[in-house]
């Protein structure tokens, strides 16, 4: 177990943040590697592993392990919006802390490429990591980035309304299992670190920490430190069901049939597939349309039931965001309009 000390001053500086595609990339490489999750990503891996390149098999060991040692771009690069700027990142990033993180405990020197033994080279050693992450990426996480992103997305804003409306401590709470919130300690039951050590305590001291959901993180939290005062990083699983990472895989569709668009295609519920583009909860759909939240609850659930829309419930609050085909639907892509 990992236990996670907050001050006062923490708190203050908790807050939520995706790290983006390059991060996830790096990320999906030890799912690759795992075999568990086998209903959400036995697919994923069945149609990914023929497409990997090769430099990438070779870092996949080293940069991804399969258990838990992790190359920490992550600190390194901080949150990117898309791939190119992931890729300007990590070449423009400062050789010696890239030097340092890339040469880690004598155990593990082995699974590095031999032709990344020192990226301060002028052999162009973070040129070809950079140009393998990103050709793997386009192969693993492109195709799926928007779905991910939109599910990514829609978690964080909940987890970030909850914070400003019910304090931190009901953003923390609402992580549950994966995260334990006991003030001011946030524990992490399963994490158990690279060195084997199943039991660490961090105490923040005041540098407050970034929590940054993921679709590949695997089931167990990451913790990352930086070799700066910056904030701390916890990179933790999203939640996630089979039938949303069924969507996320899913390439897009139409919205469906004439005869299920007739049914959803009213004045409110068209209405609600706009409000739903952000993310919003039944209540502030209600407020918006100004309908009563028993008239909103009920056009919602059409509409998830269409397969248009998704929910998270985290105890009497409803969150609703748009699926792939809602999307669709609303941008006029669909062949059904």
């Amino acid at each position: 177990m990992l236990r996670l000390y907050f001050t006062v001053e923490d708190l203050a500086r908790t807050r939520v943040a995706l790290l983006g595609p390059l991060a996830e990339t790096q990320l999906s490489l030890r799912m690759l590697q795992r075999r568990d999750e086998k209903i959400l990503f036995d697919g994923w891996r069945r149609r990914t592993h023929p497409r990997v390149p090769q430099d990438v098999r070779e870092l996949a060991p080293f940069v991804a392990g399969p258990r838990r040692w992790m190359v920490d771009l992550f600190t390194l690069l901080g949150p990117v919006s898309s791939i190119e700027e992931g890729h300007e990142r990590l070449l423009s990033a400062p050789r010696a802390q890239l030097r340092t993180e890339l040469s880690p405990d004598p155990r593990l020197v082995r699974r590095r490429p031999s032709w990344l033994a020192d990226p301060g080279a002028p052999d162009g050693a973070v040129e070809r990591l950079a140009t393998a992450l990103v050709d793997y990426h386009t192969e693993a996480v492109a195709p799926y980035w928007n779905g991910a992103l939109r599910h990514l997305s829609s978690h964080a804003s909940l987890v970030g309304k909850l914070m400003a409306t019910g304090g931190v401590g009901t953003g923390l709470d609402s992580l549950a299992p994966r995260l334990r919130w006991r003030p001011p300690v946030l524990e992490v039951p399963d994490y158990s670190s690279w060195r084997g050590s199943g039991h660490e305590e961090f105490h923040l001291g005041g540098r407050g920490i970034v929590l940054a959901p993921s679709l590949f993180c695997g089931t167990t939290p990451q913790l990352f430190v930086p070799g700066t005062d910056a904030e701390v990083l916890l990179i933790y699983p999203a939640p996630r069901d089979a039938a949303t990472v069924r969507d996320i895989w899913s390439p897009p569709q139409s919205a469906g049939s004439h005869k299920a668009l007739a049914a959803l295609l009213g004045t409110t519920r068209a209405a609600i597939l706009s409000t739903l583009v952000d993310g919003c909860t039944t209540t502030e759909v209600a407020r918006r349309l100004s309908i009563s939240p028993a008239s909103a609850s009920e056009h919602t659930g059409v509409l998830r039931k269409a397969g248009l829309a998704s929910s998270t419930r985290y105890r009497n609050t409803m969150h609703h965001t748009l699926t792939r085909q809602g999307l669709s639907l609303l941008d006029g892509t669909s062949s059904a309009l």
